[in-house]
């Protein structure tokens, strides 16, 4: 008896897939920048002249400190950059701390630069 060897049938091949047509989704617009608006100080501290600069007849001067604002409106942090002095740094910082402006949408950085002037003669 001849046995006939079955040569393995290939296994039917996968359906190609059908070809859906899909629409691209549209992206939405990018959301309209908010302008910024300018801060709007609404309390504001002078810096007083430190008391040893006064003795040594000082006269002007100044402080350049950098901010931040709050989105409530408060300084949340304040650093002096560059002065003449370093007692009015420290003077200008303190005072620029006590600032307070209208509430934003979120924090910003600010700069501003506190000029110092005795006019005691």
């Amino acid at each position: 008896m001849l046995l006939a060897s079955a040569a393995p049938t290939p296994a039917p091949a996968p359906a190609a897939p059908q070809a859906v047509a899909v629409k691209a989704a549209e992206a939405p617009p990018p959301p309209a920048e908010e302008e910024e608006l300018p801060l709007r100080l609404l309390y504001k501290v002078d810096p007083a002249i430190p008391r040893q600069l006064q003795a040594q007849n000082f006269r002007t001067g100044f402080a350049q400190v950098q901010f931040t604002v709050g989105a409530d409106g408060t300084v949340i942090q304040a650093q002096a950059v560059k002065s003449s002095h370093a007692r009015l740094a420290t003077a200008a910082v303190e005072a620029v701390k006590q600032w307070r402006f209208a509430p934003i949408g979120k924090p910003r950085d600010a700069a501003v630069e506190v000029a110092f002037r005795n006019d005691v003669e």
